[in-house]
C-alpha cells in the first residue's frame, strides 16, 4: 500500500472514530429527553389512573353494599320463613296431638258410659236375697267392675250423709223434711249411687236426698 494509500485509510478510520465517539453524547442527551417526556406522561396516566381506579372503587363499594343490604334482606327473609314454617310445625303437631287426645278422651268417656250402668245392676242385685254362692259371684264381678274403672282413670266419689249438698258433684233426686233438730236445711240426707270423675270432668253425678224445709 502507497504512503499516500495509508494516510487516507488512517483520516477515514479516525472519522469513524470520532463519529463513534461522538454519538454515544447525542443517544445519552436523547434518551434523557424520552425519559423525561415519559415520565410526566406516566404521572399525568397515574394520576388520571388513580382517578379512575377511585371512581371504580367507589363504585364497587356501593355495589357490594347495595349487595351486602340485599344478602342481608334476603337472610332475614329466610330466617323469618324458617321461624314461621318451623311455627306451622308446632301448630300442627300440638293440634294434630290434641286432636289425637281429644279423640282418646271421648271414645274412653264413650266406654266409661257405657259401663257405669253395669254397676248399678250389680250394686242392685245385692241388695235382693242370694245364696252365698250367688253373692260371691256377683261381689267379684263388681270388683272387677271397679278395677277397669280404676284402670280407665276413674274415680268414684260419694258425698258424706250430713255434708252441705254441692250441685256440682250431686244431684238431688228428692228432698226430704226436716225431722230433727239435728237435720240442717241443704245438707245431705242419703246417698242413693256413687259419682264418678274422670279427671275434673263429672261423668256421672252422685245421687241424693237432700234435707229441706
Amino acid at each position: 500500500m502507497s504512503h499516500h494509500g495509508k494516510k487516507h485509510y488512517d483520516e477515514h478510520s479516525e472519522a469513524e472514530r470520532e463519529e463513534k465517539e461522538e454519538a454515544p453524547v447525542d443517544t445519552e442527551e436523547s434518551e434523557e429527553k424520552e425519559i423525561e417526556a415519559e415520565s410526566d406522561e406516566v404521572d399525568k396516566m397515574t394520576e388520571e389512573e388513580a382517578k379512575e381506579y377511585l371512581r371504580k372503587a367507589d363504585a364497587a363499594n356501593l355495589k357490594l353494599k347495595e349487595e351486602n343490604e340485599k344478602l342481608k334482606k334476603e337472610c332475614e327473609e329466610a330466617k323469618n320463613d324458617y321461624l314461621r314454617a318451623r311455627a306451622d310445625c308446632e301448630n300442627v303437631r300440638k293440634r294434630k296431638h290434641d286432636e289425637v287426645r281429644t279423640a282418646f278422651d271421648d271414645g274412653r268417656s264413650t266406654a266409661i258410659e257405657k259401663i257405669l250402668p253395669i254397676g248399678d245392676s250389680l250394686d242392685w242385685a245385692l241388695k235382693m236375697p242370694l245364696d252365698d254362692g250367688t253373692r260371691d259371684g256377683i261381689e267379684k264381678l263388681l270388683k272387677k267392675y271397679h278395677e277397669t274403672l280404676s284402670a280407665l282413670g276413674v274415680q268414684e266419689f260419694s258425698p258424706e250423709v250430713g255434708s252441705k249438698f254441692d250441685p256440682s258433684t250431686a244431684n238431688a233426686v228428692m228432698t226430704v223434711a226436716k225431722e230433727s233438730e239435728s237435720d240442717e236445711i241443704d245438707t245431705v240426707k242419703q246417698v242413693y249411687g256413687r259419682g264418678y270423675k274422670l279427671g275434673e270432668k263429672i261423668m256421672r253425678y252422685a245421687q241424693v236426698s237432700v234435707i229441706k224445709e
